[in-house]
C-alpha cells in the first residue's frame, strides 16, 4: 500500500460535517414541531374565545328576550314587496312613558352616545323616588326594558341626513333644529304619578300616546343610513298600494338585542313609520 495509492483511494466522509448535518436536521425537525405546537395553542385559544363568545351572546340574547317591550295588536300583515319571506306588520301600540333628554346633535349616531349617560343613569338610580314609604331623597334602581327606540327624519338618496342605532334608546331628530331627542323607554309598572323623578334636568319623563306603526324586520348589526332608508322606502311603497297613508315624516328604528354582544344573526331590528290609525 503505496503513498500514491493513499492519495487515489475515496475520502472517508468528515466526522465534523456529519456531526453538523446531524445538528441542522435536529434543529429542523425540532423547529417544524414548535411551530406545529404553537399553531395547535392559537388554535384551540381561538376556539374557545369564539365558544365564549358565543355562549355569552345567546345568554345575552335569552336576557334581552325577557325584558318587558310596549304591548301592541298587529292589524295587518302586507307582503313586503319582492321579498317572499317578509312582511311589513301594520301595529296599534298602547300607550307608554319614557325618559327623553336633548342633544345639540342632528346626527343619531354622535347623539346617541352624548345623551346615553344622561337617561342610564335616570334609569339605574340618579332620580328621586315617589315611594311614599321611601325617604324623600331615597332613589330607585329601575328594570330595562326592550327595544331600542330611534326615530328621526330620514330625506331621499340625495340629502347628507344621517341616522343610525343607540342602545339602549329612542332617538327624535331634526335637520332644521341640529338637535337629537335621546330616550328610554319606562316599566309598566309606572305611572306619571309613580315614576321616579329625574334628579338631572335635562331628562324629562313624558307619555308616548296611543300610535300606529307599520313596521319591517330584519336581522343583522344596528343598520346603516342606507339600510334605513331603504327599509322605509320599502314599506312607504307597501303602503301607497295598500292604500294606507303615512303620518309625518319621523322613521323609527327599532333594536331588541345589544349591538356588542348579541351575534348579529340572532339580532333584531325594526324599521317603521307611522300611519294613520283611521285609514288601517
Amino acid at each position: 500500500y503505496t503513498a500514491q495509492q493513499h492519495r487515489d483511494s475515496p475520502a472517508a466522509p468528515s466526522t465534523h460535517h456529519t456531526t453538523i448535518m446531524n445538528i441542522r436536521t435536529l434543529f429542523s425537525t425540532s423547529s417544524t414541531f414548535q411551530l406545529h405546537s404553537i399553531l395547535q395553542i392559537f388554535l384551540g385559544l381561538a376556539v374557545s374565545i369564539f365558544t365564549l363568545r358565543l355562549g355569552a351572546g345567546i345568554f345575552a340574547f335569552r336576557a334581552a328576550n325577557k325584558l318587558e317591550r310596549p304591548t301592541y295588536q298587529v292589524i295587518k300583515r302586507l307582503p313586503a314587496g319582492d321579498r317572499s319571506k317578509q312582511f311589513v306588520e301594520i301595529r296599534k301600540y298602547d300607550p307608554y312613558l319614557i325618559a327623553e333628554t336633548t342633544v345639540d346633535e342632528s346626527s343619531m349616531r354622535k347623539a346617541g352616545g352624548k345623551g346615553f349617560g344622561k337617561c342610564a343613569s335616570y334609569i339605574f338610580g340618579q332620580n328621586i323616588s315617589n315611594n311614599k314609604l321611601e325617604n324623600e331623597n331615597s332613589q330607585e334602581k329601575m328594570q330595562m326594558t326592550a327595544p331600542v327606540r330611534s326615530v328621526g327624519e330620514v330625506s331621499n338618496n340625495n340629502t347628507s341626513e344621517k341616522m343610525a342605532m343607540t342602545a339602549p334608546v329612542r332617538s327624535v331628530a331634526t335637520n332644521k333644529a341640529k338637535k337629537t331627542k335621546i330616550s328610554f323607554v319606562i316599566g309598566s309598572k309606572y305611572n306619571l304619578k309613580t315614576v321616579p323623578k329625574p334628579k338631572d334636568p335635562a331628562v324629562k319623563v313624558k307619555t308616548v300616546n296611543e300610535h300606529c306603526l307599520a313596521a319591517v324586520t330584519f336581522s343583522g348589526p344596528p343598520p346603516s343610513d342606507e339600510r334605513i332608508t331603504k327599509e322605509r322606502d320599502l314599506i312607504l311603497q307597501t303602503l301607497e298600494k295598500e292604500g294606507i297613508k303615512a303620518k309625518g315624516k319621523e322613521t323609527m328604528v327599532y333594536g331588541y338585542h345589544d349591538p356588542v354582544i348579541t351575534p348579529n344573526f340572532l339580532r333584531r331590528n325594526e324599521v317603521a313609520v307611522m300611519v294613520d290609525g283611521k285609514v288601517v
